[in-house]
Protein backbone atom coordinates (compact mmCIF):
# COMPACT_ATOMS: atom_id res chain seq x y z
CA UNK A 1 0.00 0.00 0.00
CA UNK A 2 1.49 3.55 -1.02
CA UNK A 3 1.65 6.71 0.85
CA UNK A 4 -0.22 9.65 0.54
CA UNK A 5 1.31 12.92 2.19
CA UNK A 6 -1.22 15.55 3.40
CA UNK A 7 0.08 19.36 3.16
CA UNK A 8 -1.04 21.85 5.35
CA UNK A 9 -1.30 25.25 6.72
CA UNK A 10 -3.74 25.02 9.45
CA UNK A 11 -2.66 26.62 13.07
CA UNK A 12 -3.75 23.28 15.22
CA UNK A 13 -3.35 19.81 14.54
CA UNK A 14 -6.47 17.95 12.83
CA UNK A 15 -7.55 14.40 13.94
CA UNK A 16 -10.44 13.72 11.64
CA UNK A 17 -12.98 10.65 11.96
CA UNK A 18 -13.31 8.11 9.66
CA UNK A 19 -16.63 6.32 8.73
CA UNK A 20 -14.77 3.09 9.85
CA UNK A 21 -14.06 4.36 13.57
CA UNK A 22 -10.69 5.22 13.23
CA UNK A 23 -9.53 8.94 13.15
CA UNK A 24 -6.44 10.08 10.69
CA UNK A 25 -4.17 12.63 12.75
CA UNK A 26 -2.86 15.24 10.38
CA UNK A 27 -0.13 17.71 11.40
CA UNK A 28 -1.46 21.46 11.82
CA UNK A 29 0.46 24.68 13.63
CA UNK A 30 1.86 25.81 10.52
CA UNK A 31 2.06 29.75 11.05
CA UNK A 32 2.41 29.05 14.65
CA UNK A 33 5.66 29.80 16.46
CA UNK A 34 7.84 26.80 18.01
CA UNK A 35 9.91 26.55 20.82
CA UNK A 36 12.91 27.41 18.61
CA UNK A 37 10.97 30.45 17.34
CA UNK A 38 10.71 28.85 14.15
CA UNK A 39 6.92 29.33 12.42
CA UNK A 40 6.91 26.94 9.78
CA UNK A 41 4.50 27.64 6.65
CA UNK A 42 3.17 24.92 6.09
CA UNK A 43 3.12 20.78 7.47
CA UNK A 44 3.32 17.14 5.92
CA UNK A 45 1.64 14.19 7.41
CA UNK A 46 2.20 10.59 5.54
CA UNK A 47 -0.71 7.96 5.92
CA UNK A 48 -2.22 4.96 4.03
CA UNK A 49 -3.94 5.07 1.12
CA UNK A 50 -6.63 3.53 2.47
CA UNK A 51 -6.75 5.90 5.25
CA UNK A 52 -6.80 8.83 2.26
CA UNK A 53 -9.66 7.31 0.79
CA UNK A 54 -11.59 7.16 3.43
CA UNK A 55 -10.42 10.66 4.86
CA UNK A 56 -11.75 12.31 1.67
CA UNK A 57 -15.39 11.32 2.77
CA UNK A 58 -14.76 13.44 6.00
CA UNK A 59 -17.29 16.54 5.85
CA UNK A 60 -14.26 18.72 7.41
CA UNK A 61 -11.07 17.32 5.58
CA UNK A 62 -13.18 18.50 2.63
CA UNK A 63 -13.87 22.11 4.04
CA UNK A 64 -10.05 22.19 4.45
CA UNK A 65 -9.30 21.06 0.93
CA UNK A 66 -12.32 23.01 -0.11
CA UNK A 67 -10.71 26.09 1.57
CA UNK A 68 -7.61 25.21 0.60
CA UNK A 69 -6.00 24.73 4.13
CA UNK A 70 -5.03 21.08 3.20
CA UNK A 71 -4.18 19.51 -0.13
CA UNK A 72 -2.38 15.82 -0.75
CA UNK A 73 0.28 14.12 -3.33
CA UNK A 74 1.53 11.15 -3.77
CA UNK A 75 5.39 12.47 -3.18
CA UNK A 76 6.75 13.77 -0.31
CA UNK A 77 8.20 17.46 -0.90
CA UNK A 78 9.40 20.08 1.15
CA UNK A 79 6.39 20.81 2.90
CA UNK A 80 6.78 24.67 3.09
CA UNK A 81 7.95 25.02 -0.59
CA UNK A 82 4.11 22.76 -1.46
CA UNK A 83 2.03 25.00 0.94
CA UNK A 84 3.57 28.23 -0.34
CA UNK A 85 2.63 26.94 -4.43
CA UNK A 86 -0.26 25.02 -3.49
CA UNK A 87 -2.19 26.25 -0.27
CA UNK A 88 -3.65 29.28 1.33
CA UNK A 89 -0.69 30.89 2.89
CA UNK A 90 -3.04 30.55 6.70
CA UNK A 91 -6.26 30.33 8.86
CA UNK A 92 -7.98 32.40 10.66
CA UNK A 93 -6.45 30.96 13.98
CA UNK A 94 -2.43 31.86 12.46
CA UNK A 95 -0.56 33.95 14.73
CA UNK A 96 -0.39 37.55 14.07
CA UNK A 97 2.91 39.15 12.40
CA UNK A 98 3.43 42.92 12.22
CA UNK A 99 2.28 42.92 8.54
CA UNK A 100 -0.91 41.30 9.46
CA UNK A 101 -1.70 43.12 12.40
CA UNK A 102 -1.35 46.55 10.88
CA UNK A 103 -3.90 45.24 7.99
CA UNK A 104 -6.68 43.98 10.87
CA UNK A 105 -5.85 47.49 12.60
CA UNK A 106 -5.50 49.78 9.66
CA UNK A 107 -7.00 52.44 11.81
CA UNK A 108 -6.12 51.86 15.87
CA UNK A 109 -2.71 52.14 17.26
CA UNK A 110 0.54 52.00 15.47
CA UNK A 111 1.91 48.51 15.28
CA UNK A 112 6.00 48.52 15.87
CA UNK A 113 7.64 46.50 13.25
CA UNK A 114 10.15 43.66 14.56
Amino acid sequence: MSQIFVYSTLSNDQRYQLEDGREVFVRGRANVSDGGLVTPKGKVTPIGEDEFNLLQKNIVFKAHSKNGFVSAAHRSEDPERFASANLEPADKSAQDTPATAKKRNAGGAKVAEA
